[in-house]
């Protein structure tokens, strides 16, 4: 890893240390599942019309990250957290007020098109609501893609922004495409899950972290 030109040791020492932190938040893919999984339950609340079941499942899918990392991925790669006020958090912060101002776009949205709104642009909205609303969560998957230098993120990004063109354009139920785009990041979370369990042992307890 380069230096920036410009940058001082310390300066450096810092950005290494934040990339290191972020790759140790990504690393072991159950953000990915957690992804997979939400995008999954979007495509089963279509298909089965609860779209509640999809915040309540994506709400209940955080949760179960955060107590799956103190079970699988402390034990192997210790425990770490976000310097208070440092730089890495205030990043965090902003890459989560960009994904609230996304979902409320996203909210509204819906609600323009399911709520009847009259006016060119409701109608225009109405008409290519599957592109826009999957074009948006590319948006909001890439930004997070951008935050911790995963280029995979920007791949799942592409699956969703696929899945809403090809109910467009192409014919594909709307359900059927999220469902595959969902199952595939799934399997692509899987994937890097069991990489990091294959790479990185359990620390004995009382060994040298």
């Amino acid at each position: 890893m380069t230096k920036k030109d410009g940058e001082s040791p310390v300066e450096s020492g810092v950005r290494r240390m934040e990339q290191r932190m972020l790759l140790y938040y990504t690393q072991d893919g159950l953000w990915d599942l957690c992804l997979g999984a939400c995008v999954l339950a979007w495509g089963l609340g279509i298909w089965l019309d609860f779209v509640a079941l999809h915040g309540a499942f994506c709400g209940a899918a955080v949760v179960l990250v955060w107590a799956l990392k103190k079970v699988i991925t402390y034990p192997r790669a210790g425990y770490a957290r976000m310097r208070e006020g440092g730089e890495l958090q205030r990043r965090f912060r902003k890459a989560l007020a960009i994904a609230v101002v996304l979902g409320l776009v996203v909210f509204l949205l819906g609600v323009v098109v399911f709520e009847g709104t009259a006016g060119v642009v409701a109608t225009v909205l109405r008409a290519y609501f599957p592109v826009l609303f999957g074009a948006m969560v590319a948006i909001l998957f890439s930004v997070i893609a951008a935050w911790v230098h995963q280029p995979r993120f920007y791949a799942y990004a592409l699956l969703i922004f696929l899945a809403g063109v090809l109910h467009q354009w192409g014919g594909v139920e709307l359900p059927l495409a999220v469902t595959v785009a969902g199952t595939a990041i799934l399997a692509c979370g899987t994937a890097v899950l069991l990489r990091f369990l294959g790479n990185n042992p359990r620390i004995d307890e009382g060994a040298d972290a």
